[in-house]
């Protein structure tokens, strides 16, 4: 039976889920996980063969870390194969090309800024959430998942020491929906979020802000296992289709891969103006996060 880990977003995994299960009925996918143990599994278990299912999709940039630091990620994944659809130029030439062939990029996931429609100046930036008198009313996603370290990283490298002290005083104990709800009610005054929770409000009091810098960005990842079942790569074939890109840029709000699929609505009006760190950078998240939160010398972490 094949083995599937989709440690996949919310707003996409149930019907990814379910149009799996109808196409391929042998399937075993394995039951959902907590952020608490993605973050667990993703930093310390996957890369091992008794651990790692036959195909993985995850955004936990450890996943590439753990395969990075491998003497031969050849002992337990397969390289993918060359039938999948390369990457839509634009994304090229920002470099977010596959440095190894044992992953593939699926697409990218986006986090905006969403902000109380009565906070004054209203932000239009990254650098406007480190003003003072908004900073301390910032909500992003818990220390769990990676939203904390890729907003630490990109603020400290925006905006320098004040990017990476008003990172650090966020508050980092909400979901993405409780998010959307806490700056709608004027908990908060801003959060960063996947671009789909930052569509529609309860009482219309908030609204996304694609930050002027650019979007934050993700990829969502996929990793075979060395000797999977050929049914693999027909599921690897059919999260690459026209349709199931175009369903994860209108439903999930992410950047498909394919060029011939038109992005979301929001990201189109922007220009598909993104901020990629490089795949150095992003293998060496984790770390670089927890040297920032305990420096007092950004520059020298950056560097």
């Amino acid at each position: 039976m094949t083995d599937l880990h989709l440690a996949l977003p919310p707003n996409i995994a149930r019907k990814t889920i379910d149009d799996l299960k109808k196409d391929f009925p042998h399937i075993h996918i394995r039951p959902h996980q907590t952020h608490v143990e993605m973050d667990q599994f993703f930093s310390h278990d996957f890369g091992k063969p008794e651990h790692t299912a036959d195909l993985t999709l995850t955004a936990y940039p450890w996943a590439l870390t753990r395969l990075a630091a491998m003497d031969d990620p050849g002992q337990v994944f397969a390289p993918m194969p060359g039938t999948l659809p390369r990457l839509r130029p634009d994304l090229a030439e920002l470099g977010i090309n596959e440095t190894s062939p044992y992953y593939r990029v699926v697409c990218l996931v986006c986090l905006v800024a969403i902000v109380h429609k009565d906070v004054h100046p209203f932000p239009t930036s990254w650098a406007d959430l480190c003003h003072e008198n908004i900073q301390d009313a910032v909500a992003i996603p818990p220390e769990e998942t990676p939203a904390p370290a890729l907003y630490t990283y990109f603020q400290t490298k925006l905006n320098g020491d004040v990017g990476r002290k008003a990172a650090l005083k966020a508050n980092k104990t909400l979901l993405p929906q409780d998010i959307n709800l806490g700056v709608d009610a004027g908990d908060f005054k801003a959060g960063v979020l996947l671009s789909a929770f930052g569509r529609t409000f309860r009482h219309k009091n908030a609204r996304m802000v694609w930050p002027k810098e650019g979007a934050f960005v993700l990829p969502l990842l996929a990793f075979v296992k060395k000797n999977a079942p050929q049914e693999v790569q027909d599921i690897l074939e059919m999260m690459f289709t026209h349709s199931f890109q175009e369903f994860l840029a209108r439903d999930g709000g992410f950047i498909p891969i394919r060029p011939d699929v038109d992005l979301f609505g929001e990201a189109a009006q922007n220009h598909c103006h993104i901020q990629w760190m490089g795949w150095q950078d992003y293998i060496s998240m984790k770390e670089t996060y927890e040297r920032l939160i305990g420096t007092d010398n950004c520059q020298s972490v950056l560097s």
